[in-house]
């Protein structure tokens, strides 16, 4: 699980330890505060600022469904890729032999 942390127009994605049974609690505004470095959000840890400069997100990433997905397209889109550069020289062949 990865916790997004949006700072106003800026981004970061933390990876959330796996202790907890319930790990998208931890994905909180203090969460993102203690992790984010290099002064990311320090406008956010400010109380005048307004609570909508600053959201988290949890997610799950790389789920074995969307993988499989992803490759079969490339296989399929190789293979049509492949066929019609080999096209034209089928027909030769073909031409020749028959």
């Amino acid at each position: 699980m990865f916790c997004k942390c949006f700072c106003g127009s800026n981004s970061t994605v933390f990876e959330i330890p796996k202790l907890d049974t319930k790990p998208c609690a931890i994905c909180t505004k203090q969460f993102c505060l203690d992790n984010v470095k290099d002064g990311l959000c320090d406008g956010i840890a400010d109380a005048t600022c307004p609570s909508n400069d600053f959201k988290t997100a949890c997610f799950a990433r790389d789920s074995y469904t969307d993988e499989i997905i992803i490759r079969l397209f490339l296989i399929a889109t190789f293979c049509l890729v492949a066929f019609a550069a080999i096209k034209p020289f089928i027909k030769k062949w073909q031409q020749v032999f028959y």
